[in-house]
């Protein structure tokens, strides 16, 4: 009855009815052709097994609702059609996805790595401020501190023009020290 692949009406009856000869009938004469038609388009062995092998997972899953309206062949070539077709749309979105991951972990890079040398300059600046002498260290971080020259001056005790002399030599030789390591970065 199901001997060979001649009645292909039989084989999908067959099929309807649960019948797992039949099944695999339909998969030894239709597997290495659908195979081979979807590894032409998707260039991918592993994909095209996958596509394949989804089809007639899929056929088996609805064997009782199955409904072929053209040639079996015709069926199952437009059924790998349409499955290479979401393979394609899958990819693409994949693809875009994976560009855009990428790209951000281009941008954390950078990020790391504006961040580690922004560490390493305030590290080295607050070394080089340690080596100023005592009162001229004092007036620049009392400066940074947002204090007025006058108020600086006054909690010093020191005068006016000293004390911008001291910040003023402070960032020349900060600026100095700091310049060899860090050339693109201006301290102010």
């Amino acid at each position: 009855m199901l001997q060979g692949s001649g009645n292909n009406e039989e084989l999908v009856r067959q099929l309807k009815l649960g019948n797992e000869v039949a099944y695999d009938l339909l998969y030894e004469q239709y597997w290495k052709k659908l195979y081979i038609h979807v590894l032409s388009r998707v260039k991918d062995e592993d994909a095209a097994k996958d596509i394949v092998q989804n089809v007639f997972i899929s056929i088996w899953e609805r064997k009782d609702t199955l409904e072929i309206s053209t040639s079996l062949e015709q069926f199952l070539f437009g059924a790998v059609k349409l499955k290479v077709l979401n393979y394609f749309r899958t990819e693409k979105i994949e693809e875009r996805v994976m560009e855009y991951t990428l790209q951000k972990l281009e941008r954390a890079t950078v990020s790391i790595h504006e961040m580690s040398d922004y560490l390493a300059l305030e590290k080295l600046i607050e070394i080089e401020i340690e080596e100023l002498p005592e009162k001229m260290r004092h007036a620049y971080l009392m400066r940074h501190a947002h204090l007025s020259t006058a108020e600086i001056a006054k909690k010093l005790n020191l005068a006016e023009q000293t004390v911008s002399n001291h910040i003023s030599e402070a960032m020349r030789r900060l600026r100095k020290k700091l310049g060899d390591k860090f050339p693109e970065r201006l301290i102010s």
